[in-house]
């Protein structure tokens, strides 16, 4: 007579692996929505929400921000993670997100490129943008040319002093705009030196 297979064991065993197999997937929010990192910082001279935290939420949450300065002619700007965004807007989790908000700081280096009217490049030069606050100070360019310039209430206006009557007008939140000397203008575009 032949012997039947022990079936609770058999069950048991297949049990096992079965737990094996999930529980790791539960450790992981496979059976519900997973959960991404929203981080938000907040810098001095920036106020909105959200505030400062860091949080755990649902994927495809909408997140909604919007951050104005404190100082009405600052500008501010969120970097979203590692890339500059507007002061409000929203965003959608589906991945770890990082949001800084910040006052805009154009003092630096700057690769400007100008352009006649018709859209033809005249030039391409670096302008090193300098001063004791972010609303304005001095400059110098590659080619030996300085003068002035203002960036308050996202206007940035760069003011030559030894180069004819050269004046660049833009936004500060893109550091793009116009210039003029006299009846001459055009427009300019400038990029961040890293």
């Amino acid at each position: 007579m032949k012997k039947k297979p022990n079936s609770a064991i058999a069950v048991s065993k297949a049990a096992a692996v079965v737990l094996a197999l999930i529980l790791p997937l539960v450790g992981c929010n496979f059976f519900g929505l997973p959960e991404y990192q929203l981080a938000v910082t907040v810098e001095p001279g920036v106020i909105g929400t959200p505030e400062t935290s860091t949080e755990l939420l649902a994927d495809l949450t909408k997140v909604e921000y919007a951050y104005t300065p404190v100082n009405s002619l600052h500008t501010v700007e969120v970097i979203f993670n590692g890339s500059q965004a507007t002061a409000s807007g929203t965003v959608t989790m589906y991945r770890d997100i990082t949001l800084a908000a910040r006052l805009v700081d154009i003092r630096a280096a700057w690769l400007v490129k100008s352009y006649k009217t018709d859209g033809t490049a005249i030039e391409t030069f670096t302008i090193t943008l300098a001063g004791n606050d972010i609303l304005g100070g001095t400059f110098s360019d590659s080619r030996g040319y300085a003068g002035t310039w203002t960036g308050a209430s996202n206007k940035v206006v760069i003011t030559y002093g030894n180069w004819e009557k050269y004046i660049f007008t833009g936004t500060l939140f893109s550091v793009t705009g116009s210039w003029a000397n006299g009846s001459v203008a055009g427009t300019w575009s400038a990029d961040r030196v890293e």
